[in-house]
């Protein structure tokens, strides 16, 4: 589903060239559950950002279904993450002027559904999620754990085929952290494909698990 082959990803910070990936070679298959695991700065969100195709590489290749689009221009990219992958992003990215609902429906604007349709894939996912009596709040009325699960179910709107969690357990109870862990357990029993990173260990996911990947410095360990 995903493989990145040498890849490096570079940045400057001042006169200083950083590697936050260093010659990283990953196969991802479809259907997989993989944790990222590493400590804060070890490459952990760069890898996402590239596998989900927000970030360009810098040398290297990247495969996404056998197809090399490392070089794509922005507007195809942009089309494949709007109907492949799901994205969860650890700092939520809520709008504070919409609703519940609308957030999450958001994914689905670009595609034509009407408002209605939206409505109603929206309040299934936060019914699945215990988040249907907050559909009417807006964003910055939600609390931390309800905007978390917020963006899980905007994260899920649109069907992905993969979906790119970063650090999604964080800021939730163990309750709530539970429901979404619930919610995973069924995209993995559909086939599928589901990247997670985590900067520590998170034994309420073990079950889930079939491969982690270990970062430090920027290369995979």
């Amino acid at each position: 589903m995903i493989r990145l082959d040498k890849v490096t990803k570079s940045y400057r910070s001042g006169k200083v060239k950083v590697k936050a990936l260093d010659s990283v070679s990953v196969d991802i298959k479809k259907g997989e559950f993989v944790v990222l695991n590493g400590p804060s700065g070890s490459g952990k969100t760069t890898f996402m950002n590239i596998a989900g195709c927000l970030t360009r590489i810098t040398s290297g290749r990247f495969f996404l279904k056998d197809m090399e689009i490392s070089h794509f221009p922005d507007h195809f990219l942009s089309a494949i993450r709007r109907e492949k992958f799901g994205f969860i992003f650890q700092q939520f990215n809520l709008i504070s002027g919409y609703t519940t609902w609308e957030n999450v429906s958001i994914p689905l604007l670009p595609m034509g559904i009407s408002e209605k349709m939206r409505k109603k894939k929206a309040m299934n996912l936060l019914e699945e999620l215990n988040l249907e009596t907050r559909a009417d709040f807006y964003a910055n009325e939600l609390s931390g754990g309800e905007q978390q699960r917020a963006a899980v179910a905007r994260a899920l709107i649109n069907d992905p085929e993969i979906i790119l969690a970063d650090e999604p357990l964080s800021n939730i109870d163990v309750e709530n952290a539970r429901t979404v862990i619930t919610v995973l357990e069924k995209l993995k029993t559909k086939g599928k494909t589901i990247i997670i990173s985590f900067h520590d260990s998170q034994p309420l996911i073990t079950k889930l698990i079939d491969r982690m990947v270990s970062f430090d410095s920027g290369k995979i360990l």
